[in-house]
């Protein structure tokens, strides 16, 4: 931020969609009493009183999602020994370098009040002259409130939709785009010296006589109860996903080579022991830790060397990719 905006006269700051402040001036700074790390990065509602969250959430937000913009909006923030201030807002929807941000300037009104009167009395009098006016205005709102409505309930379709696409259909897990898109992100500039990962590559041994012997429908049964199976041995962190056909993955984050043949013993065993009916299951598994250099491919071949390794040599065991 240049220095002339950090010192203007006026409060200023930007909000990413999800309610975190990104910037904010000096002068906003001084007025609530922090210091920038103090709310740079946290979200809005750190400086906002109960009722300003509630009106944030229900009309700030919505309005400029739909609108672009902002203008003369009350608003209230709470200082950092918890007096109320109140201000005049207005705000600006711009999008740079590919993301969303929300530009806002503030004043404060030391006399709000006077200020509100002054407004309800032109309000009064504009009425009396125009009716008409003020019936479209009643409108025009009640058009709004059913645009913020139906903007909710896309939202949440698009939400449910998204869902969708990470998953997959059959087992509940995530889908092979979900996965890779995960991989993908911790071989970023940032993560990919730092970050311990592992990746388990999971395939049920014979499972097409499965399919010629006992039909499509048990083969199905028995993907359900593997996907069950992996959903509760991964941890909150960890994403496990149905790689494709009889094919499993799990990524695991912050996880070693020993922590990783441990969690792979487990499934075997658990495979191995589960109670399939007529019919025994197994599984065969490659682990494959990430090292220096890596990628998200190397990562991947090497978990898939491992798992044809398991399999050209006896299969319902683990072997540890290099």
């Amino acid at each position: 931020m240049d220095r002339q905006l950090d010192c203007a006269p006026f409060g200023y700051f930007t909000l990413d969609d999800a309610g975190m402040i990104f910037e904010v001036n000096q002068t906003l700074l001084s007025l609530l009493g922090y210091q920038l790390h103090e709310v740079q990065g946290k979200h809005i509602n750190l400086i906002l009183p109960n009722a300003s969250r509630s009106f944030y959430q229900l009309y700030f937000f919505p309005m400029i999602r739909l609108q672009n913009k902002v203008e003369e909006m009350f608003f209230s923030f709470k200082s950092k020994d918890g007096q109320e201030i109140s201000v005049l807002l207005n705000a600006l929807r711009h999008e740079r370098d590919g993301k969303v941000f929300n530009d806002c300037a503030c004043l404060r009104m030391k006399n709000r009040i006077e200020y509100e009167e002054v407004i309800l009395a032109a309000k009064k009098e504009t009425e009396a002259r125009n009716l008409l006016k003020v019936k479209q205005i009643a409108e025009l709102e009640r058009l709004q409130i059913e645009l913020e409505s139906k903007q909710k309930k896309l939202l949440a379709v698009n939400e449910t939709l998204l869902e969708m696409a990470n998953t997959d259909g059959l087992t509940g897990l995530r889908n092979r785009h979900y996965l890779q898109d995960c991989l993908s992100s911790y071989f970023t500039p940032h993560t990919e010296q730092s970050l311990t990962l592992s990746f388990l590559l999971i395939d049920i041994d014979f499972f097409k006589n499965v399919n010629d012997t006992y039909g499509h429908l048990t083969g199905d049964s028995i993907l359900q109860k593997l996907g069950n199976l992996l959903r509760e041995e991964s941890r909150n962190e960890d994403v496990a996903a149905r790689y494709g056909g009889e094919e499993f993955a799990v990524v695991l984050p912050a996880t070693g080579n020993v922590e990783a043949l441990e969690m792979a013993e487990r499934i075997r065993c658990r495979v191995e022991n589960a109670d399939w009916n007529t019919y025994g299951v197994t599984v065969s598994i490659g682990v494959a830790t990430k090292m220096p250099g890596d990628t998200e491919n190397s990562l991947q071949s090497r978990a898939d060397w491992a798992l044809y390794y398991s399999k050209d040599n006896g299969r319902n065991r683990i072997t540890f990719g290099l």
